[in-house]
């Protein structure tokens, strides 16, 4: 009775409002890209492949759309560069998963029935797919065929896909030390970290982690989001398609596995879905000129569509894709002594500058973290117990205190913090109560965005609970500097399409 009565109370907590199905706002929707904001794997990899057995992630996609579609997997480490890409085609109403593990070993058929090689052809290069008719995956041919990025380009891989020092580069890549805490120290940078720059080992040092972006496309592509081309050739999917639902066509949902007998539980949550609506596209030659947020804006690439070759119907400058928010909020459970414990999901993408100011933008350096040196990674995190107190009274009683915020960093792009027990969020010590993170904003506010996931666990075997936090930015993500037409709808710039 006492473990079923924690499993009702830890339901009741991960109950959320409702959903709206409106562009720049957090709704559970089908959309055209879908981020995974952080997976984990654990495994022996010193043998040619990942051991199985331990910690590991599910990830499932589902094409809602009557047409097919490729969704182009990219696999991200911690730091924000790109490590493994991949092309999934999807035929109408498919369903593909994957389990991180198998993915990282090099199984990347994870649609078997699509990914094949029916007469011999490439799913990726069959030009009889392309159209908007099912099975067909393809809406045009792409347009460096036959050679460049259509030559390397292919839905069909071997299993293993990728071995030696391929394999290394990519393990290498995501094995960059556990997931911290919210710190005041910062942590230090793998040494051998390929996609960062420096040389492999080969020799892994601790689990892998990092996070995933699935977009559909248009064609099967080897380019990655932070790559000009993705753009620039309408490899993204953006306006062009069909009726029915447009290229807003996945959902996806992603579990995080800890089999252990003791300790382990299971955790899931919808992954996050972010809308193409074609009232994003950039009026300007250059993205960072743009009055949109997006989600990928942060790489602020010069556009210059191709049209030479693709359907004029697929022309889009940027990527259309909705952001996400700043500041998120959250009950928490804070009694390790009974089991009762709370763990967030933190992914943030921002633009980082090279000083110690978070509040300034002064040498802009990018959007990875590859350079440790990079700062302006400053939260700001106020605390309540479940009676309105805060860290510190400051007179009045509870309901009379002001609040009381902390500076603290969260290091990484893709992180999973323990909130138990966590004196830099919590140093009062409270059982319970809620938290509000505000992520950097104040400079460039086009580029920053984050998200944030709650885990809550329980005493007994496999009792978990994950949800969504709650959004505080008042629903509303585009930038509120540009008039809305309606509330929750698209913010114009200068002109609408």
């Amino acid at each position: 009775m006492k473990k079923f009565t924690v499993l009702v109370a830890l339901a009741l907590l991960a109950a959320t409002g409702t959903s709206y199905a409106v562009t720049c706002s957090t709704d559970n929707v089908p959309g055209a890209t879908l981020l995974v904001p952080y997976f984990n794997v654990s495994g022996d990899a010193s043998s040619g492949s990942i051991a199985g057995g331990g910690v590991d992630t599910l990830v499932a996609i589902t094409n809602v759309s009557l047409w097919g579609a490729i969704a182009h997997v990219t696999i991200w480490n911690k730091q924000s560069a790109p490590v493994l890409d991949f092309n999934v085609p999807m035929t109408g109403y498919d369903v593909a998963f994957f389990f991180m593990r198998d993915v990282l070993n090099g199984n990347l058929n994870v649609n078997p029935n699509t990914q094949n090689m029916d007469s011999g052809v490439d799913p990726c290069r069959d030009v009889d797919n392309i159209g908007d008719t099912q099975p067909q995956f393809i809406r045009f041919q792409h347009p460096q065929y036959p050679v460049g990025d259509y030559f390397d380009s292919i839905g069909y891989y071997a299993t293993p896909a990728f071995s030696g020092n391929f394999r290394n580069r990519v393990l290498d890549s995501l094995d960059e030390s556990p997931a911290y805490s919210i710190l005041s120290t910062r942590p230090g940078n793998d040494v051998d970290n390929p996609a960062c720059g420096t040389t492999s080992s080969g020799t892994f040092t601790a689990n892998f982690s990092g996070y995933i972006t699935i977009d559909v496309v248009n064609y099967c592509t080897n380019w990655f989001p932070n790559q000009s081309t993705f753009y620039s050739f309408d490899a993204i999917a953006t306006r062009g398609w069909d009726g029915n639902g447009g290229s807003n066509v996945l959902m996806g949902d992603v579990f995080y596995i800890d089999p252990a007998p003791v300790g382990g539980n299971i955790s899931g949550e919808a992954a996050v879905s972010l809308e193409f609506d074609e009232r994003l596209e950039f009026d300007t030659p250059t993205w960072a000129a743009s009055p949109y947020k997006t989600f990928y804006g942060r790489y602020g690439f010069s556009f210059n569509d191709f049209t030479a070759g693709p359907d004029p119907r697929f022309t889009f400058r940027g990527d259309g894709r909705e952001p996400l928010g700043t500041t998120y909020g959250f009950r928490y459970l804070n009694d390790a002594a009974n089991g009762l414990q709370t763990w967030a999901t933190i992914w943030r993408g921002d633009y980082w500058d090279s000083d110690d100011d978070s509040t300034t933008q002064s040498v802009t350096n990018g959007n990875n973290l590859c350079a440790i040196a990079r700062n302006g990674r400053q939260i700001t995190v106020s605390t309540w117990d479940n009676d309105e107190n805060q860290n510190q009274q400051t007179g009045g009683g509870p309901s009379g205190d002001v609040p009381i915020t902390v500076y603290t960093n969260v290091w990484w792009e893709s992180n999973r913090i323990i909130i138990t027990s966590n004196g830099d969020m919590n140093p009062a010590g409270f059982k319970g109560g809620w938290t509000r993170f505000t992520f950097n904003r104040n400079y460039n506010p086009l580029y920053h965005q984050a998200w944030v996931g709650v885990e809550h666990t329980a005493p007994g075997a496999f009792i978990s609970v994950g949800h969504d936090a709650t959004l505080l930015d008042n629903q509303f993500l585009c930038p509120v500097t540009y008039p809305f037409a309606v509330p929750g709808n698209v913010a114009y710039g200068t002109s609408a399409n």
